[in-house]
Parts: C-alpha cells; sequence; structure tokens
C-alpha cells in the first residue's frame, strides 16, 4: 500500500520549534562571555531575529512609565533600518557594526530576561500560529514597509507621537515570532490608528499656526 501524501494545501507553521521566551532563556543561561552582544543574540534566533529586534526596540516606547525624551528618536533609527531591510526581502538581519557590537554585561542580560521571559510567556499562552497568509512569504515585505511608515513616525520628534506607533510595531513583532497573524491584525489597526491620531495633531497644529499669523498680520 502506498504511503500516504502530505497535505501541500495546509500552510506549514513557520517557527515549529521552541518558544522565544525559551530561547532567551537558554541562550542567557549557556552564554559564557562578559558581554553580550547584540549580534550574538540575533545569530542565536535566525530568521526571527527581524522581528525580535522590531520587539526590543518597540518595547521602551511601548511602556509610558519608561518614557525618556529622545528616546524615540534613538531606537527608531534601529527599527527604520530592520524593517526597510524586511521590505527588501532580505532573509537575514544585517546591522552596521554600532549596533551589531553594542553590548550588555552578560550578568545584567540576564536578570533583564528572566524579568522579560515571565511577560513573554504569558503573552505566548494566548498566541498560535493562525491566518499564515499575513505572516508568510510576501506578507514580511508587506509589513516590513508598514513598519517602515511607523519607525518614521518614532524618528519625528513629535510630542506624545511615539506610543502608538511603538504598539502597532511591538504587536506585528510578536505575530511574526509566534506566527500570529491575529497579533498582526491588532499591530495593523494600532499602526493606523497611529497614523491618523499623529495626522490630526499635525493639522491642529497647522491650523493653530495659520491663526496666529492671521492674528498677527
Amino acid at each position: 500500500m502506498p504511503s500516504p501524501q502530505p497535505d501541500t494545501q495546509l500552510p506549514a507553521r513557520r517557527h515549529p520549534g521552541p518558544s522565544l521566551s525559551s530561547l532567551l532563556l537558554d541562550f542567557a543561561a549557556n552564554f559564557h562571555a562578559e558581554r553580550v552582544r547584540v549580534r550574538d543574540i540575533t545569530e542565536s534566533l535566525g530568521q526571527r531575529s527581524f522581528g525580535f529586534i522590531l520587539l526590543i526596540f518597540a518595547l521602551p516606547n511601548s511602556l509610558p512609565i519608561l518614557g525618556i525624551p529622545g528616546v524615540s528618536t534613538i531606537t527608531g533609527m534601529p527599527m527604520l533600518f530592520v524593517a526597510v531591510q524586511m521590505a527588501l526581502g532580505h532573509q537575514r538581519v544585517y546591522l552596521p557594526r554600532w549596533i551589531a557590537d553594542s553590548s550588555l554585561a552578560t550578568a545584567d542580560f540576564q536578570k533583564l530576561i528572566n524579568k522579560v521571559a515571565p511577560w513573554l510567556r504569558r503573552i505566548e499562552k494566548l498566541m498560535r500560529p493562525r491566518i499564515a497568509i499575513l505572516t508568510l512569504g510576501s506578507a514580511e515585505r508587506w509589513l516590513g514597509a508598514f513598519c517602515v511608515l511607523l519607525a518614521v513616525l518614532l524618528v519625528l520628534p513629535i510630542p506624545l507621537g511615539n506610543l502608538l506607533p511603538a504598539l502597532g510595531i511591538l504587536f506585528i513583532a510578536l505575530g511574526l515570532i509566534e506566527s500570529d497573524g491575529v497579533c498582526v491584525l491588532v499591530g495593523i489597526a494600532i499602526g493606523i490608528a497611529a497614523w491618523m491620531f499623529l495626522s490630526g495633531l499635525v493639522w491642529v497644529a497647522v491650523q493653530t499656526a495659520l491663526a496666529m499669523i492671521d492674528k498677527m498680520v
């Protein structure tokens, strides 16, 4: 009797291996050098590194309690660099040396991962591979282009303008990491809301400036 052929119509899971939190915990526990470079982390994650780097740089802007003046511009540039590569269809992340060689003491990195891992695990329990069309193939390039637009908003020094774009990128990154199209849709919705909100702010600012000029003339 011939063996059954695999169903090629079913989309394959993109990340059938361990979860991101498990990978990070394992990496932190087995890394023995004095300092951990960004390059070391991205190389250990392989193709997941696109979503992971976007997640890492979006996180400081997604938490209002970490709102430090200028941080959105500093973190927006690396996100813009990574998002452009996604849009161009690169298979791996290529970072400039000044980003790739940025490092953190291994002890501090391990403490950070131990704090972040429980949070990631709670989110991972809610996520699963679904709506594969939004996370596979050419979809990543379109998501990369969308993240470019959001990263541009982060780079611009717009007051109160970093939270929504960062949240949009954060959810898209999580969706790519776990192949969850629902999470990607949430990120897209937040990103569109960010553009609408910031466009409204710009319109109000322009109208206010024009009104002031009229009074001065």
